[in-house]
């Protein structure tokens, strides 16, 4: 059984919900979002092995997400399955050039469709993020460089979210091309906001 986690980017309640519970049914574990700007900040709390990712939505549109996607070093190399409807032929074109892997057609993709394209990107690439190794610290307030720190990254509330109230968490990730050695953000742990 896969145990690789989904996130589910999809505006329409009720293809998130029948792709939710395909995908659950076969073993993975799946997170959802209704529109780009809630994917975003899923992905920032949360490691995924595979985004299946609408095109045409509310408040951010799947291309956006996408071109975000691929520009952040953390999420970068997961793999993103777009899910269009016909006729979006250029838009389909447009994600496979910013880094989709491959494609769907919503009302030609039966739920086991979708999880069979799903199993076979995951096997094509191999393993991916979810899978890897991060790290989340807690740095501690007026200890060693802390207050240097705080001044350079110009952090609005020292160490604590301004939004949520929690304490923030540095988050390190593993560098692909270099064995031992890390990419650092500072994030919120409840909203994923970056600092």
């Amino acid at each position: 059984m896969p145990n690789e986690r989904i996130l589910v980017v999809e505006d329409t309640e009720l293809l998130r919900r029948i792709y939710q519970d395909k995908l659950t049914q076969d073993g993975y574990s799946v997170l959802t979002a209704g529109d780009g700007l809630e994917a975003l900040a899923v992905l920032r709390a949360n490691p995924v092995d595979l985004v299946l990712l609408d095109l045409i939505m509310p408040r951010m549109g799947g291309l956006d997400v996408l071109q975000s996607l691929k520009a952040d070093p953390r999420s970068s190399n997961i793999p993103v399955v777009i899910l269009t409807n016909l006729g979006e032929e250029s838009a389909i074109q447009n994600a496979l050039e910013l880094g989709a892997v491959d494609y769907l057609i919503k009302n030609q993709a039966k739920p086991a469709d979708v999880a069979e394209k799903i199993r076979f990107v995951l096997e094509s690439m191999g393993g991916t993020s979810a899978s890897g190794e991060s790290f989340k610290l807690v740095v501690r307030d007026r200890e060693a460089d802390a207050d240097a720190f705080i001044a350079k990254a110009r952090l609005p509330r020292r160490l604590w979210c301004p939004a949520c109230e929690v304490e923030l968490t540095l988050e390190l990730l593993p560098k692909k091309d270099r064995d031992g050695w890390f990419d650092a953000h500072v994030i919120c742990p409840m909203c994923g906001r970056e600092f």
